[in-house]
């Protein structure tokens, strides 16, 4: 079900001869950045823009999933970015031309943790929260049509009590990943497990990326450096077209055989330093949310008398506080 390798289009190849032929083409494009053809799905992201849709991102806890999103901003940033704006900016000039007065912010990505672009220049801030079709909630963000909203640990916020509550909320955000692509958005959001995300979620979500492994590449920048300093870092990940692959799978099960192939095996490659642009370690504020001190707790004596039973299993609980009331 699974291609080894991606293979190079005839459009590609066709590129490769041009960037071969006359390297201005290569500097008018890419603005005199070097590209080297990499042979794998990078080029797919350098060519084009991330298609408009909901793409979840899985994997273990320090698999690379967070860089991967940030990667992948990163590189449509820099080769896209000013192709959203004017995307954006089109659309826009005619809503208000029609009676509005709508102005496009100067950067078309909001992320939930800050992510200093190639340009240098940070994201806006977002939160899966504030996502959804607006008008109704106040807190949920108006997006200019074109923008890619990065979102990681959405799993935690979709398995919490105040979701599962909050009606008017959960609605919110569906019908959001619902209309999706009526407004040419990309949602990238990143879970450790893809089962704890809300099925509605579920269902919506066009394309799921499981993140295999990652690899950073360390060298000297200059043939006389002395310093070996990150050159790179890769990404394996297997690429699932979901809703394609769930469609395909209901029609077998009616009988009907589908022979596309729904999932391929790729990697992304990251040119320079991508966890210098992040925090890798954004969630920290929380361990500190209403503190005053460290607390710190002596061990129980492990004595079988009636008390020490008691303290013991007190203080090594194996049910919560809910179960023992």
């Amino acid at each position: 079900m699974v291609n080894t390798a991606l293979i190079i289009t005839a459009s590609a190849c066709a590129f490769v001869t041009t960037v071969t032929i006359g390297s201005t083409i290569l500097y008018k494009r890419f603005h005199k950045t070097d590209l080297e053809r990499t042979n794998t799905v990078t080029d797919e992201f350098i060519d084009k823009p991330i298609p408009p849709g909901v793409y979840i991102i899985v994997g273990p806890q320090g698999v690379g999933k967070t860089s991967f999103l940030n990667a992948l901003i990163s590189i449509d940033s820099k080769y896209h970015g000013a192709e959203r704006l004017q995307m954006a900016k089109v659309e826009i000039e005619k809503l208000n031309s029609i009676g509005y007065k709508l102005t496009v912010p100067p950067c078309p990505y909001r992320t939930r943790s800050k992510l200093f672009l190639p340009n240098g220049k940070p994201t806006y801030h977002t939160d899966i929260s504030q996502f959804g079709l607006p008008g109704r909630r106040k807190e949920v963000q108006y997006f200019p049509p074109y923008t890619v909203i990065g979102c990681d640990e959405i799993d935690s916020f979709m398995d919490c009590r105040d979701w599962n509550k909050n009606g008017n909320m959960k609605a919110d955000i569906i019908d959001g990943f619902k209309y999706i692509r009526h407004h040419d958005l990309v949602f990238l959001g990143d879970v450790q497990n893809f089962s704890k995300v809300d099925a509605a979620v579920r269902k919506l979500t066009t394309d799921v990326i499981y993140i295999l492994g990652k690899k950073d590449v360390y060298g000297k920048k200059h043939r006389f450096s002395r310093k070996k300093t990150l050159l790179r870092t890769e990404w394996e990940f297997i690429w699932v077209k979901h809703q394609q692959a769930e469609n395909a799978e209901s029609l077998r099960e009616m009988g009907i055989d589908v022979k596309e192939k729904n999932a391929r095996k790729c990697k992304l490659i990251y040119e320079g330093n991508i966890y210098s642009q992040y925090n890798s370690q954004s969630g920290k504020p929380y361990w500190y949310r209403g503190i005053k001190q460290f607390t710190v707790e002596k061990h129980p004596e492990n004595v079988l008398s009636p008390e020490g039973v008691d303290t013991y299993c007190k203080q090594n609980a194996l049910d919560s506080a809910q179960d023992s009331e």
